[in-house]
């Protein structure tokens, strides 16, 4: 969808509007402006309803059989989704290929239960997007 060409309102296209609507055209435009910014591609972490958490796991040797990972949810709402941003491996710091975690959201817990390609015995830092 394209954005309005119109992004403000000015004074002058109000010529028969009461005085006190120039009160008014400072708030909306600036409301205006920001909406406009925002779905102008510069949607970030702030404008989303998702949470950002970095763990440090050791994964067990019994792997893939593993403990829970366990995190309480910021979010005001029941998670939805829950995807793997990025997997480092602690030893050489390089970046490690998984797929997506099997999750649930236990009452505003996150509990991630597998995480797939990873090795036994190996220290990662991954960073999980929940939203």
């Amino acid at each position: 969808m394209k954005l309005p060409i119109q992004r403000k309102i000015l004074r002058e296209d109000l010529k028969d509007a009461p005085d006190w609507i120039s009160g008014l055209i400072d708030p909306i435009n600036q409301f205006m402006e920001t909406i406009y910014q925002m779905a102008n591609k510069n949607i970030d972490e702030v404008n989303l309803t998702s949470q950002i958490k970095e763990v440090s796991i050791i994964v067990p040797s019994t792997y893939p059989t593993m403990d829970a990972i366990k995190f309480q949810s910021t979010l005001k709402i029941k998670a939805t989704g829950c995807m793997i941003l990025q997997v480092i491996d602690r030893d050489s710091f390089k970046p490690v290929a998984t797929g997506n975690p099997a999750w649930i959201d236990n009452n505003g817990v996150i509990e991630i239960s597998t995480v797939t390609g990873l090795t036994a015995s190996k220290t990662y830092l991954i960073r999980f997007r929940i939203t």
